[in-house]
């Protein structure tokens, strides 16, 4: 097939093929140099052939009608707009674009205040589970405990230190005569030694 072929020379069954790969991802180009058409001549085409509101342009991250159903279905699990963007690794921007572009839409929640993210996932830590079934449990992408994780190692090792004693309190009454003159000679001492320290 010639470098420059025209797409009315291709067979209906090229064609289709064409449009099927270009839905699953596959770029302008990539569909170019198999087909061997020009590339405006491809790009106008594809344009036209695909379901409005599926076209990209340029190079941006592709978001398939499968990746945008995963998205779907995460936000009905409590994730987040952000973190479903980064468990479809693109950014928050390219998904609200193709959202837009399918005319479809996912639940706006806050993100979960990190006071109440870390005692979570320092649970999640005692009870020997991995970063993955922690994300699973929150309902988040595994990135997001990666930011939180250093915080609540240190609140997990801060809770395994035991607490220092506390003296004990001395009840006089319980004590001897001669146990009471030891304590009294021992703060007159210690009395006299503030008293020559102040005073050199």
């Amino acid at each position: 097939m010639a470098r420059n072929a025209k797409i009315d020379r291709l067979t209906d069954e090229q064609r289709a093929v064409m449009v099927k790969e270009y839905l699953a991802g596959v770029t302008c180009k990539a569909l170019t140099e198999r087909f061997g058409c020009g590339k405006e001549t491809l790009r106008r085409y594809i344009k036209s052939a695909v379901p409005p509101g599926q076209y990209r342009h340029g190079s941006a991250p592709v978001i398939t009608d499968a990746l945008l159903k995963q998205a779907i279905a995460l936000s009905n699990d409590g994730m987040v707009r952000k973190e479903i963007a980064e468990r479809l690794g693109v950014n928050l921007k390219t998904l609200d674009s193709a959202l837009v572009r399918r005319r479809a839409s996912i639940a706006k929640r806050s993100c979960r205040p990190r006071r109440e993210t870390i005692p979570i996932i320092v649970d999640g830590l005692k009870r020997g589970l991995s970063k993955g079934e922690i994300a699973k449990q929150l309902g988040v992408a595994e990135i997001t405990i990666n930011n939180y994780y250093k915080d609540a190692m240190k609140h997990l090792r801060d809770a395994k230190q035991p607490e220092a004693s506390k003296p004990k309190a001395v009840n006089l009454a319980d004590l001897s005569q001669d146990e009471r003159n030891a304590i009294a000679s021992n703060a007159i001492w210690r009395g006299l030694e503030r008293w020559r320290g102040a005073h050199r």
